[in-house]
């Protein structure tokens, strides 16, 4: 992951092992609004494709 998106994620309290929920899609390729606890952020496609997911079902 670069270094730069990284720190932003860290700063918003966004670590290793945290549950992150796509609330919605942009476009193909576009951008994803996404939740992390009470957090909410937009992240680029580009961004999105650096950071490594396990999916996880929902109860």
């Amino acid at each position: 992951m670069h270094a730069d998106l990284q720190r932003r994620l860290r700063a918003m309290g966004i670590k290793p092992g945290a549950n992150v929920e796509v609330l919605r899609r942009g476009r193909p390729g576009g951008i994803l609004h996404v939740a992390s606890g009470m957090v909410e952020f937009m992240l680029r496609h580009e961004q999105a494709t650096q950071i490594e997911v396990t999916p996880v079902a929902r109860p």
